[in-house]
């Protein structure tokens, strides 16, 4: 009996870890789904379309073939519209072609800024959602103009980068924003002092006037007597 016991449990240890292995499998891997076709290897962020056409390399997966996009952002993304999308269907038994309307710039908001892009194509289940995987065709960035293949050191197709938080956009005249502009000056008229204010003033600036008095000058005559605090004929 003592023997036994090592080997039940360990069998079961065996049958619990083949259980874990059933219930949580691996995660799948990133590669990509396959390549993304251009009708052509280089253009201009300006131009319109982007490129004429844009193709699969063979059909989404089984069960993600409702809905298709072709959309391009940095690598990771966030990834944005150069066409409409695809709402026919049947994606999963054809591979994915598309006409884009817009220009790069138009699609992403923004001149590019220079780098690595990524041109991508997702698939769609009316009740999985997205496919994790993409279509991938890396582009190079470089001022206005744009190429097929990735720079130096680019990035991993089979293990793309998180998210960026936002689209990169190149800033066209490379130096800092202006300044804010000078507030003009204010055309109201300077609002009026107190009455108070203006006395006191004028008892420290202004001479005080001569006092005058009114005095009778001889039997009928009335004239003004000044400089004095006493009244007096004149």
């Amino acid at each position: 009996m003592i023997r036994v016991r090592p080997t039940l449990a360990a069998l079961s240890a065996v049958a619990v870890s083949a259980l874990a292995a059933v219930a949580f499998p691996a995660p799948a891997s990133a590669a990509p789904l396959g390549t993304v076709k251009l009708s052509q290897a280089k253009g201009t962020v300006d131009q319109t379309p982007i490129f004429g056409t844009a193709s699969t390399s063979k059909p989404c997966p089984d069960g993600f073939g409702s809905d298709a996009a072709v959309r391009i952002g940095p690598p990771g993304g966030p990834y944005q519209n150069v066409a409409t999308p695809l709402r026919e269907g049947g994606y999963d038994k054809k591979a994915v072609s598309a006409k884009p309307n817009r220009s790069f710039s138009r699609a992403i908001g923004g001149a590019p800024a220079n780098g690595e892009w990524w041109v991508v194509v997702e698939c769609w289940s009316l009740t999985l959602g997205r496919h994790p995987e993409l279509f991938i065709t890396p582009l190079t960035v470089t001022g206005r103009d744009w190429k097929m293949g990735q720079p130096a050191g680019g990035a991993s197709l089979d293990s793309p980068p998180s998210p960026q938080p936002t689209v990169p956009i190149a800033n066209p005249s490379g130096s800092a924003a202006p300044p804010a502009p000078r507030r003009p000056p204010s055309l109201a008229r300077p609002r009026p002092r107190p009455r108070s204010q203006i006395r006191n003033s004028r008892a420290t600036t202004d001479p005080a006037p001569p006092r005058r008095w009114r005095a009778r000058c001889g039997s009928a005559a009335w004239c003004w007597c000044s400089g004095s605090s006493a009244r007096s004929p004149c």
